[in-house]
């Protein structure tokens, strides 16, 4: 048909050798413009004849990338762009042709492939092989280390690159490619893996519109991390209206819930780590007044007179009412008395270490490591024997208890540290106050006065 003939006609001509640079934009132009204006009418044409114009424009594109790549490598080399003043050529190109730098690193990166690898080059160039497995292809290429490029470039490794681009799409492509990588050289693949491991971080940053979570992790805990979400993150039904960003952060919070919620987690104290909610009698009672809240939005005069101190974590951040009364459907209560100082009352039990409920008493009032400036949370906190259980034959109680990070918890036992629980006011983050003392009685550590800022 007269369209196909068109974009194929232009495309010969820019392959031919020896035509000017000005007929080559000329050619172009007219390309361009012809087929502008056949696209127009392509609901008119026969499926047969838009699956012939498809096919055409995809070897179009890949002669025309090919080309394109040709000439940036070519002006790259000539340095003719050095006057312009941009510190380097894909920052010029960048800035020139307005697509911006990440996008002619691209360019330059296919560009170079094409070159190394020239029997692949030629199939871009020819149509045989699409644009998007050049890119795949150019990624694994620029990673791999220069004398597995130069394995690559050989003949029988470009036709077994080639035999599979014909079969697969570009994600499968760039896989075997890997596949063709580590096999040359298999140490390079580990170093490089390894070289993933030594630069994975996780940040997590509370701010006042949630917690971000940023990081990376190399490929293969990537992997499993994205099976652990899919795993947890069943198809949505059709009522489900979460994006599948959405469904992830769903995913990961469900995959928290479970962890700390297995017999073997541990976080070194005498009970696994769970999410503590910390509420007193008069919020407990005032619970129908909170469901009135969630539930209509309003609360009435009655209700009102009943809501007292939220409910809170053990560092007291507050806790949204849609959270506490979702795990009130399924939790763990227990009770904790405290006395008129709201200090908890010893719940008796005669045995070395701590149970669950004395913990969670000991976290009630420390509500962290009590060493002096130490902002150790106490979710990972153990507690100590004050009056130590094998040195003094202290009692198993919360009177005798202290919550102590891992760290600090050593530093008592490695230095035979005493601590002494100071009577009085709160310290000015309204918890109790300690000292800890050397064997000689001198201080190691002490609480700040209850004015000090």
């Amino acid at each position: 048909m007269a369209v196909l003939a068109a974009v194929e006609a232009p495309v010969g001509a820019i392959a031919a050798d020896g035509v000017a640079a000005e007929d080559l934009v000329a050619d172009v132009a007219t390309l361009v413009s012809r087929v502008r204006a056949a696209g127009r009418d392509a609901a008119d044409w026969s499926p047969m004849q838009r699956r012939s114009v498809l096919a055409a424009l995809d070897a179009a594109m890949g002669a025309l990338t090919a080309v394109r790549g040709d000439v940036l490598v070519a002006e790259r080399e000539a340095g003719t762009w050095r006057g312009s003043g941009d510190p380097t050529f894909e920052a010029w190109r960048g800035r020139t042709s307005r697509a911006g730098t990440r996008a002619v690193l691209t360019q330059v990166r296919q560009a170079e492939t094409a070159t190394q690898l020239p029997r692949l080059g030629a199939a871009v160039r020819d149509g045989v092989l699409p644009v998007e497995h050049m890119e795949t292809l150019s990624r694994v290429v620029a990673a791999a280390p220069a004398p597995v490029r130069a394995a690559l470039a050989q003949e029988d490794h470009q036709a077994e690159l080639l035999t599979v681009a014909r079969r697969v799409d570009a994600g499968a492509f760039g896989r075997a490619a890997a596949r063709l990588v580590s096999r040359l050289d298999p140490r390079a693949h580990e170093r490089g893996h390894q070289a993933q491991r030594a630069a994975r971080y996780l940040h997590l940053a509370d701010a006042s519109d949630g917690t971000r979570i940023s990081g990376l992790v190399d490929r293969m805990a990537g992997h499993r991390l994205r099976l652990a979400l899919e795993a947890v993150s069943p198809r949505p039904g059709q009522d489900d209206e979460r994006t599948s960003e959405q469904r992830r952060a769903d995913a990961l919070d469900v995959l928290a819930e479970k962890v700390l919620a297995m017999p073997q987690t541990g976080s070194g104290a005498s009970v696994r780590p769970h999410i503590s909610f910390l509420m007193d009698a008069e919020t407990w009672a005032g619970l129908r007044a909170l469901r009135e809240i969630e539930t209509t939005g309003a609360v009435s005069e009655d209700a009102a007179a009943s809501l007292v101190a939220p409910v809170t974590l053990e560092d007291g951040t507050p806790v949204p009412l849609s959270e506490v009364a979702r795990a009130l459907c399924d939790c763990e209560l227990t009770r904790i008395v405290m006395d008129a100082d709201g200090v908890p009352l010893d719940i008796g039990r005669g045995r070395r270490t701590y149970t669950g409920a004395q913990r969670r008493a000991v976290i009630a009032r420390d509500r962290g490591c009590v060493w002096t400036d130490c902002a150790a949370e106490a979710r990972w906190a153990e507690v100590h024997h004050i009056r130590w259980w094998d040195r003094d034959d202290g009692p198993t109680s919360i009177e005798n208890g202290a919550l102590l990070c891992t760290f600090h918890h050593h530093e008592v036992h490695r230095r035979d540290l005493d601590i002494t629980r100071e009577q009085g006011p709160p310290g000015p983050d309204g918890r109790p106050r300690y000292t800890f003392r050397d064997p000689r009685g001198r201080p190691v550590a002490t609480p700040r006065a209850v004015d000090d800022p």
